[in-house]
Formats: C-alpha cells, structure tokens, sequence
C-alpha cells in the first residue's frame, strides 16, 4: 500500500514538472518570436494581434482608470483597417511619432476627415498641447490595460543581457535537466530489458 502511494506520488511530480517545463517554454517561445518581430520589423511587440510595451515618460500619469506611469508594462491589441474605422475620441492609441523617433502612446481627442482622409488629434494626460494630427491608418494599436511596475523589468529582458540570463540560460537549463532525465529513463529500461534477458536465460 505505502509503495503504492509512493509511485502516485513520483507520477503526480512527474506530470507537474513536465507541465510546468512546457508552460515555461512556451511562455519563453513566445518572447522570444516577440521581440525578435520587433528587431526585425522595428514594429510593437507582439502574438497573435496582442502587444506590450514598457512606458518611457510621465505624459499619460493621473488619476484616470486608464492612466499609466513610467515604468509601467502596456497591453495593447493590434489594429487592422476595420479596429482604426472604429476609434472613437477617448480611446489611447500607440503610433510612431516622428518627432521623438518612438511610439507614442496618448489618448484621441479628436477625429476629423480632410479630402476623404481619416486623422486623428492626440494628447497626453499632463501637458495641455494636442500632437501632431496623424493619420488613421497610422495608428498601430489600442490601449487595453497596464501591469503596474513591470515595464522596467521588461526593458531588462529585452537588454541583451536581460535576454541571455533570464530567457536563454533557463531554457538550457532545462533542457540539460530534461536531458538527464531522458538519458536515466534509457538506463532504466536497458536495467529491465537486461534483467528480463538474465531470467530468462537463467529458466532456460
């Protein structure tokens, strides 16, 4: 009974551990795909049409419900032709801003149309100076939600130091102990094959 339990036991922390290896790699994966899209295309980045970005400047702090320090990490969802026809005065869009050569993350005040063209007016929370009108089609993403404190953390990651310690040394890490695992799993079943062999000769 007691060695019964005690193999349930080393199952049950077997299929934990292996979930949670496949959990962490997946979840490194996908960093991962992110931000080498970001390094490639210079784009936000992003999977499957959901993106973050770390919050560089005070412009978009207050007291809103949709405010945002810096250092805060943004969630954004990427916008398509038919997102940007539905922008609405109020919404906060990402857009590259040429003037500061980075993106811009600030909330619409006004949306107005010149020659059957579609702009878009910008403001930040704290100085009361509207952007540079854009275009519509510009506008790359839309504000959906903030994980306070951890924009910092993600500029880390993303640092090439960032990167190598916390993404590629936990994954070798991993791999290495999934690698012993494997290779005593093949002892393990040699052990019995051979046992099974030196009985039967043994009968024989």
């Amino acid at each position: 009974m007691e060695k019964s339990k005690q193999k349930l036991a080393l199952k049950i922390i077997k299929i934990s551990v292996n979930t949670l290896f496949y959990i962490v790699i997946a979840v490194l994966l996908v960093f991962s795909i992110a931000n080498i899209q970001v390094k490639k295309e210079n784009d936000i980045a992003n999977v499957f049409g959901r993106g973050f970005l770390s919050v560089q400047s005070e412009s978009m702090s207050g007291d809103l419900d949709d405010s945002f320090e810096m250092g805060d990490m943004v969630f954004v969802k990427m916008l398509n032709d038919s997102d940007r026809e539905n922008l609405v005065v109020g919404d906060i869009v990402t857009y590259f801003d040429l003037t500061i050569r980075a993106f811009n993350t600030h909330r619409i005040i006004e949306i107005y149309e010149n020659d059957g063209e579609v702009f878009l007016i910008t403001q930040d929370n704290n100085i009361h100076r509207p952007d540079q009108p854009i275009r519509a089609t510009e506008a790359k993403a839309l504000y959906m939600s903030k994980w306070s404190d951890f924009g910092t953390r993600l500029d880390y990651l993303q640092s090439p130091t960032g990167f190598a310690l916390f993404i590629i040394l936990p994954v070798v890490f991993i791999l290495i102990f999934e690698g012993v695992i494997l290779v005593r799993n093949v002892l393990a079943l040699n052990k019995v094959k051979m046992e099974e062999k030196y009985s039967l000769e043994k009968e024989k």
